[in-house]
C-alpha cells in the first residue's frame, strides 16, 4: 500500500493563478486535497477548477501564497520581515543625510499623546474640536489614576499564557526594540495567511497563525505609542477579513479577533492616544469586542 507521501508526490500538478497579474504555481493536487474538504472538492470534485487543473486565485496576495505554500510542504512558514521608517526631517531643520527625526509623539525622550480640549466653538461633528499636547509616561502609556492595575496585569498574564506551553520548535520571537522598524508588514502576514485559512477551513493553519501572531504580540514593544498604527492597520485588516463567530447564539468568536480585542483591551493606555485606532472603534463590532475584554479589568 502507497503510503501518503507516495500519493502526493505521484499526484499530478494543480496549477494556481496568484494575484492580479496571475502568477502561475503549482502545487500536488494530493496535498491540496489532503489539507481541507473545500480544497478537495476544488481539486478533485466536479468543478470547473477540476476538470481544467488550474484555479484563479486572484484575491490574494504573492507573499500570502508562498507562506501558504511553505506551510503545505514544511508545516511552517515564515513571516514578512520588519522594514526602517524614514520619515523625511522638518523643512525648518535640514539634515546631512545621516541624522533621523523622532517619530511622531516623542519630544525630549517623552511620548505626547494629544488629548481633546473643550472648544469654544461649534464644531459639528468628530474631528473639529482643538487638541492640545499632554505629556504621558514613556514606558506605560499613560498615568493617572483611576486604572485598575491588578485587574489590567492578571489580564496580560492570561494573554501571555494563552496558548498554554504548547511545544514550538521555532525559535523564540525577538522583541522589536527598534522604535523606527515597521512591523505593520509583520504583523498583517500571520493576519492575511490566517484569513486566507479561514476561508478554505484549513484548519491546522489557522491555529498555526495565531500562536505566531501571538507569539509576536506577547513581546512587542509599542515605544510609547510609536508602534501603535503597526497594531491598528492590523486590528483594522482582521475585523474587516473575518466573520464574526459561528452561525447561531452562543457561537464561538472568531479566535483572531479575540485575540486581539483582549490585547487592545490590554494596551487601551497606549493604543487610544493614536488617531487611527480611534477611527477603528467607530466600527460597531470592533469597538463591542473591546469594551467586553475591558469590562473585564473592571471586576
Amino acid at each position: 500500500m502507497a503510503t501518503p507521501y507516495e500519493l502526493i508526490a505521484a499526484s499530478k500538478p494543480f496549477r494556481i493563478l496568484v494575484g492580479p497579474d496571475k502568477k502561475e504555481y503549482t502545487m500536488h493536487t494530493e496535498l491540496l486535497s489532503r489539507m481541507s474538504r473545500p480544497l478537495q472538492v476544488l481539486v478533485k470534485g466536479d468543478m470547473k477548477e477540476a476538470k481544467e487543473g488550474v484555479a484563479e486565485w486572484d484575491e490574494i496576495d504573492e507573499g500570502t501564497f508562498i507562506r501558504f505554500w511553505e506551510f503545505a510542504y514544511t508545516g511552517d512558514y515564515r513571516p514578512a520581515e520588519p522594514f526602517i521608517d524614514t520619515p523625511a526631517p522638518p523643512p525648518s531643520e535640514p539634515t546631512n543625510g545621516s541624522a533621523k527625526t523622532l517619530p511622531d509623539g516623542y519630544q525630549n525622550g517623552q511620548y505626547y499623546e494629544e488629548e481633546p480640549v473643550e472648544p469654544d466653538y461649534d464644531d459639528g461633528g468628530w474631528g473639529g474640536s482643538r487638541r492640545a499636547p499632554r505629556k504621558i509616561s514613556r514606558l506605560t502609556g499613560g498615568g493617572g489614576g483611576g486604572t485598575n492595575r491588578t485587574s489590567k496585569d492578571e489580564m496580560w498574564r492570561q494573554f501571555q499564557e494563552q496558548f498554554g506551553k504548547a511545544q514550538d520548535p521555532t525559535p523564540a520571537e525577538q522583541p522589536n526594540k527598534d522604535p523606527w522598524a515597521n512591523y505593520s508588514e509583520v504583523l498583517l502576514s500571520h493576519a492575511r495567511l490566517y484569513a486566507f485559512a479561514d476561508y478554505y477551513c484549513v484548519d491546522a493553519l489557522m491555529a498555526l497563525c495565531l500562536r505566531k501572531l501571538h507569539r509576536t504580540l506577547r513581546v512587542f514593544h509599542l515605544h510609547g505609542g510609536a508602534r501603535v498604527t503597526d497594531v491598528a492597520r492590523l486590528v483594522d485588516y482582521a475585523f474587516k477579513n473575518t466573520v464574526g463567530g459561528k452561525a447561531g447564539a452562543g457561537g464561538e468568536p472568531d479566535g483572531l479577533r479575540s485575540m486581539l480585542a483582549t490585547y487592545a483591551a490590554c494596551k487601551m493606555e497606549e493604543l487610544w492616544g493614536n488617531l487611527y485606532f480611534q477611527d477603528i472603534l467607530e466600527s460597531g463590532e470592533v469597538a463591542k469586542a473591546i469594551i467586553g475584554q475591558l469590562m473585564r479589568r473592571l471586576k
